[in-house]
């Protein structure tokens, strides 16, 4: 697959005039640890397959799970414009394909192209979305509130919500422990209220999910 077909996997990128021969590309293995500046240039990583888990870093030391991007998503977009670096940990869910564009490239295609200029907004937009429910989630004192609030989020309209990863994953992610997240889920199953299957959680009875929450 070419780069440009490549980019046109990402509703950002999709259409972008960019020059292709500054765009880059490289593979990780599952559990590295990549970067938004290889070679020590600023870029904006665009993920071509495979999953990248962004953690933050807390004063304690322990690693909070923000998010988990797939396919046609981007990091380094948050401070595009601005010189103060994210502290923020990338690291691959499983092996990884990603497209390095150097920022200092993508800035100069905005100036050009009002499309991708408002693209960017409405990404940015979405993100500051998404990091305010995720304060939310996190703020949540008990296990089971924030098991229950990521699991109305995050269904489809079948009720079902499909893990990215594997139950550890989402035990990350959600800020918990391993043993309590697995106790909170069978707490459910008995209730009644939810089935896990495999790497699914079926939503089986909303209205005493929003009780309970």
């Amino acid at each position: 697959m070419i780069i440009q077909e490549k980019l046109a996997s990402s509703p950002f990128l999709a259409g972008a005039s960019l020059p292709l021969e500054q765009v880059t590309s490289k593979r990780f293995r599952a559990g590295q640890i990549i970067s938004d500046k290889p070679s020590g240039v600023s870029t904006v990583g665009m993920i071509v397959s495979g999953r990248v888990e962004v953690y933050s870093v807390a004063l304690d030391g322990k690693d909070v799970q923000l998010n988990a991007l797939t396919a046609g998503e981007c990091f380094g977009v948050c401070n595009l414009m601005a010189s103060a670096e994210l502290e923020t940990v990338l690291r691959c869910g499983e092996e990884t394909e990603v497209l390095y564009i150097p920022k200092a490239v993508l800035l100069s295609c905005m100036e050009q192209d009002a499309g991708l200029a408002m693209r960017y907004a409405a990404l940015c937009n979405w993100k500051v979305q998404f990091l305010l429910r995720r304060i939310e989630l996190l703020t949540m004192q008990s296990c089971r509130g924030r098991l229950i609030a990521h699991l109305l989020e995050q269904q489809d309209e079948k009720g079902v919500v499909r893990l990215a990863g594997s139950r550890e994953d989402l035990a990350r992610r959600l800020g918990v422990s391993r043993a309590a997240l697995f106790r909170e889920l069978s707490a459910l199953q008995s209730m009644g209220a939810a089935a896990v299957d495999g790497n699914s959680i079926r939503i089986q009875d909303r209205p005493l999910l929003e009780e309970l929450l």
